[in-house]
This record gives C-alpha cells, structure tokens and sequence, in this order.
C-alpha cells in the first residue's frame, strides 16, 4: 500500500497487465477516464459528466485522445476501485504538487484528484502537420493543493531528467507525459526522402529542464501492425486471411 497525496493505492500485475486499486476514505472523490474502472465497492457512487466545462471544450478534449465525459467516484462510506488503461502497458502515479504542471499526451490519462484543472491545448497549426494524432495534449494543473495524477503506459515505462537546455530527440508516438518545463518540437530530420520513406524522418526535440516519462510501444505503429492481419472487403464480402 502507498500513501499517495490525498488516495492510498496499490499498483498490481505490473508491468503488462497493469491495473491500480484506490483505497478512498469517506467523502473522497476520484474522476477517472471513461472505460477504464474494472471494479469498485457498494460504497462507492458513480456520476458521469463532461470532462471540461462546456461542451466545445470537452470536444476539444476528444482531439487529444481522450473521452468527453468523465466518470467521478464519491465515497459514501470506505471503499475501493480497480482502474486500468485499455491497452496492455503499466501505469504509473505521479505526485502533482501546487505551482508544477503536467503535460499528458494522447490515452496517457488514466484518473486524478478531482480538484485539478485540466486543458486541452494545440501545439500549434505549424506543428500540427507532423504532430498527427498528437497535435493537441492535456495540460493538468494541481492549483493550490497537491493530488494524485494516474498515467498509463503501452508497454513499459522509462524517464529520463533533462537538464536546462539539454536536448532530446524521440518519436512523439512514445512520449506519455512530462513536466510542463519541458519545451518542445516538431522537426524534421534528414532530406524529404527521409522524412516521407523511412518512418523516422519526423521527431520531437524535448529541450529541458524537467521530467520526461516515455512507453517502450508506439499506440499507432502497434495498430498498423495489427491492420495487416485483419480481414479485409473483397467484393463486397469479408474474407479472412487466414
């Protein structure tokens, strides 16, 4: 059992079929995204309303891989809830502490405290066209008390620390969340036969200081993997593969 900033948890079966059991005290609250509670106690009660105020805002949220509405659990009395991400990774608490913010980039987002503000915010219409599906994040705000910030990974998880200006290059499709010192780009590498050919001619330039927390798996990649194998229409009619 760990003591958290405000929930006691327990991380269970990591690293690959990771899930979190909450243990919540009378009164606590815990919002979570939408599909990832496995279980929770009679104790707890459940309501559902959108992720951000406004509805344009919690559209908004969409465009950064999560869902548009969030699920909050109260605690009538002691209980406890098992989370877990959609896919096979590890999760992941990070101490959310007033005045330091995180960004948290598309299906990282598993549950937090209910106090926190979060956004969604674009990386800019220049970015945007390398960026892909990670053109916008979220960006979560303790305010003026501390929380607890659940993550989850597709695979495993690494962290780096950079230092003030230090560089670093990486596939945006691996990077979950990182402290909001952490400036970054979208550049290219290499001439346009590169960038187009190879898979690997677009990365993002972290520039510190701050922390970097990265999955060994790339969501996309694994999903272009699998549509290989997939049936596929042919004249109207499915036929598998195998």
């Amino acid at each position: 059992m760990v003591q958290g900033n405000e929930f006691e948890f327990d991380i269970q079966e990591a690293p690959t079929f990771t899930y979190v059991r909450v243990h919540m005290k009378k009164g606590q609250h815990i919002q979570c995204e939408g599909g990832t509670m496995i279980y929770f106690n009679p104790s707890l009660e459940i309501t559902t309303k959108k992720a951000e105020k406004g509805v344009l805002k919690s559209l908004k949220r969409t465009l950064a891989g999560e869902t548009f509405f969030l699920n909050t659990f109260t605690a009538n009395d002691d209980g406890y809830l098992g989370l877990a991400p959609v896919f096979l990774g590890d999760m992941m608490h990070i101490s959310m502490e007033p005045g330091k913010r995180w960004i948290v980039f598309s299906g990282g987002y598993i549950a937090s405290s209910t106090h926190f503000n979060t956004e969604t915010k674009f990386i800019g219409a220049k970015k945007m066209f390398f960026a892909g599906e990670r053109a916008f994040y979220l960006l979560i705000d303790a305010l003026d008390k501390a929380g607890d910030l659940f993550i989850g990974a597709n695979g495993a998880f690494f962290e780096i620390t950079l230092q003030p200006n230090q560089l670093f290059n990486c596939d945006n499709g691996h990077l979950v969340a990182m402290e909001e010192s952490v400036t970054f780009d979208i550049k290219r590498v290499g001439n346009w036969k590169s960038t187009i050919l190879s898979g690997e001619g677009v990365i993002t330039q972290l520039k510190g200081p701050g922390r970097v927390i990265m999955q060994s798996r790339n969501p996309r990649e694994f999903a272009m993997y699998l549509y290989r194998f997939m049936p596929k229409n042919q004249g109207g009619s499915s036929h598998s593969n195998f």
